[in-house]
This record gives C-alpha cells, sequence and structure tokens, in this order.
C-alpha cells in the first residue's frame, strides 16, 4: 500500500534555498508551492485546495517579517497550518518571538539535515520542536520578559541582534538618550547590570 506524503509549503527569500529543499525533501514531502514574499505566500495559499501539513518558514524574507504570515485568514478553509521556522538566527530573542507569534517549532540552518526533517515530522504531527537548551532558556527567562512594554520589547529584540544604541534609536525615531533610558530600566526589570548580560539573555 501507497503511503500518502505530507505536503509542505516553502517561504524563504531566498531562492537557492527554496529550490535546494524543494530537490532534497522530494522523496518524503510533497512541496504544494513555494513562496519568497509575503505577497506570493498568501496567493499561493488563496491557490491551494487543501491547506498543507507544514509550512517551512524564513523569518525574514526582504522587507517583510516571516512571523506576519502566522494565522493569515488567506486560508478561509480550516485552521492554520503548523509552522516551522527555519532561520540563520540561532539568538534566544528571534526563538523566543517564534514561539510566542505561535510556531511550532524552529530550526537553525546551521543544524544537519537529519534534526531538520525530524522537526518537519514532529511539527507536521501536531508536536513541538524547539532546542531544547531555548526552551529552558524560555522558562527562565519569561517571567522577565512579562513586565517589559511595547518599545522595552522591541529595544531587547534589536539588543540581541546586536545594534547599537545609536541605530536602535534611528530605527525608533526617537533621541539616543531616549534608547540610554530604556535601557537603564531594561536592567533594572531583567535583572542585568549591563549590555553584555542583555545580549546574553
Amino acid at each position: 500500500m501507497l503511503l500518502t506524503m505530507k505536503t509542505l509549503v516553502i517561504i524563504d527569500d531566498h531562492d537557492v534555498v527554496r529550490s535546494g529543499l524543494t530537490a532534497m525533501l522530494d522523496k518524503n514531502w510533497q512541496v504544494l508551492g513555494t513562496a519568497a514574499t509575503l505577497d506570493e505566500a498568501r496567493k499561493l495559499f488563496r491557490s491551494l485546495d487543501n491547506p498543507p501539513d507544514l509550512i517551512l518558514l524564513d523569518l525574514e524574507l526582504g522587507k517583510d517579517w516571516g512571523l506576519d504570515i502566522i494565522g493569515d485568514k488567506s486560508f478561509e478553509r480550516g485552521k492554520f497550518p503548523p509552522v516551522l521556522v527555519f532561520s540563520v538566527y540561532d539568538d534566544f530573542a528571534h526563538i523566543n518571538a517564534a514561539l510566542r507569534s505561535g510556531a511550532k517549532g524552529y530550526v537553525c540552518k546551521s543544524q544537519d539535515t537529519a534534526e531538520l526533517l525530524a522537526a518537519m515530522e514532529d511539527v507536521s504531527s501536531g508536536k513541538f520542536s524547539f532546542p531544547p537548551d531555548m526552551l529552558q532558556r524560555h522558562a527562565l527567562t519569561s517571567d522577565k520578559l512579562q513586565g517589559l512594554n511595547k518599545r522595552e520589547h522591541t529595544i531587547f529584540f534589536m539588543v540581541q541582534q546586536g545594534k547599537t544604541n545609536k541605530e536602535i534609536a534611528a530605527e525608533m525615531g526617537v533621541t539616543l538618550r531616549t534608547i540610554e533610558n530604556n535601557l537603564s530600566i531594561l536592567y533594572d526589570k531583567t535583572g542585568t547590570k549591563d549590555r553584555k548580560e542583555l545580549e546574553k539573555m
């Protein structure tokens, strides 16, 4: 008896990644389509008769933020499919953002193929698949992050990306002094002494 392949949509802004994944997964998964942007993904979703068993999603899609697609109304037939993030970022802030946005799993592009395939199987079967050390870290730090307001969350995320105070101020459209004041509050709320400790959270 032939087993039915699980179905997959790949969303990544790099053509070489999309084509490479499609070729690699061809024997085990039916790739229903690929997209490089959120608009392309929505158009693809609307064209499908049925949602896929899994969405493999990159975080940064050019100017788009990949996590914004989770829960999108383009799937009018049934629940939004489970999402497995496949990203170059391995820091806590990005993995935490994926978890908070509703992703069911996270694999770094530096991990090997076996780990990716195992995570795909788990997430498509209704399980969670996050790096164990990151889940433990999430549990330890989530209480501290709960007390942050929207601006503080944004600054925390940018600090985790390694951006300077000047870069953060420019992106947020505020003064450098404002960022410095917000960082002082962040240190108090998170129990960190300085920027280096905040980056390592």
